[in-house]
């Protein structure tokens, strides 16, 4: 009789033990958080690549396809290059994409609408258009973003380009940071 109650007793014990070193739903819930932050840290970085990536097209676009189209229809000829420093290049870029991610096709679904604007100096202030280049030609484009580019009307720019000129080089315009 007394050995039943001691195998009664030691699975109460087993069952409801004395003092509670940890709960099994606190493993569990430890090794969740760890899986959530794995996960987080996971779209992170999908997120970081995709941006990149995102970005390195859009870079390209400008660089080739925008410049080159603005040297053409602004006939800046063999004499002057046109260029976009990198800290105007990386401040548009994250304009269009804080802009365009608001949209229902995300940055793919949108035409960049190029104008270039003469300095304010110049008796026409009117805009030139330049061109309309979609981001991504397998998407319906479902929005426009419209950017507008001036030249710096810097004087160490002017005088840089007449030292060029003085040496044969070819003049630069090159694409101020406020557009």
């Amino acid at each position: 009789m007394i050995s039943k109650p001691s195998s009664v007793s030691k699975q109460f014990n087993e069952c409801y033990p004395m003092a509670i070193s940890e709960y099994k739903n606190d493993t569990w819930d430890d090794s969740s958080l760890n899986l959530d932050q794995s996960l987080d840290d996971a779209f992170q970085h999908l997120e970081k690549e995709r941006l990149a990536a995102l970005f390195k097209i859009l870079t390209r676009t400008l660089k080739n396809q925008v410049l080159y189209r603005c040297s053409k229809v602004l006939e800046l000829g063999l004499q002057i290059t046109m260029d976009l420093p990198t800290p105007t290049l990386n401040h548009i870029l994250n304009q269009m994409v804080l802009l365009a991610e608001r949209e229902p096709y995300g940055v793919r679904g949108g035409t960049l609408v190029v104008m270039f604007s003469p300095p304010p100096t110049s008796p026409n202030t009117t805009p030139i258009k330049i061109g309309r280049f979609p981001l991504d030609s397998t998407t319906v484009s479902t929005y426009e973003l419209h950017l507008t580019l001036q030249s710096t009307n810097q004087v160490k720019l002017k005088l840089a380009n007449l030292v060029r000129r003085l040496q044969g080089k070819k003049a630069m315009l090159v694409v101020d940071n406020k557009f």
